[in-house]
């Protein structure tokens, strides 16, 4: 049974690490994206209200991607254990 968890653990580590860096690609690209809508908002304050309408990428957004890239993560650990649950293995050294 060792030999299964510690497997386990390292796709589990494997897999988290994976999904924490789409999170930290999908904050930068949310950061540089409001970077310049205020830039834009900056230079054209009088239509401040109209930029804010087109930028499909504010909070709320970044909060569902983050949701669906947490939760697409947990998914797949879970497939990853429940695949596991299979085999039996053993670590011949």
């Amino acid at each position: 049974m060792e030999a299964k968890k510690f497997l386990s653990d390292r796709v589990n580590g494997s897999t988290k690490s994976l999904f924490k860096s789409f999170l930290v690609l999908v904050e930068d690209l949310h950061a540089e994206n409001q970077i310049s809508f205020n830039k834009l908002k900056s230079h054209l304050p009088e239509h401040s209200t109209i930029i804010d309408q087109a930028n499909y990428f504010d909070e709320n957004k970044m909060q569902y991607l983050r949701k669906k890239i947490l939760d697409i993560g947990n998914e797949s650990i879970r497939e990853s254990n429940s695949d596991l649950e299979k085999f039996t293995i053993k670590f011949k050294f």
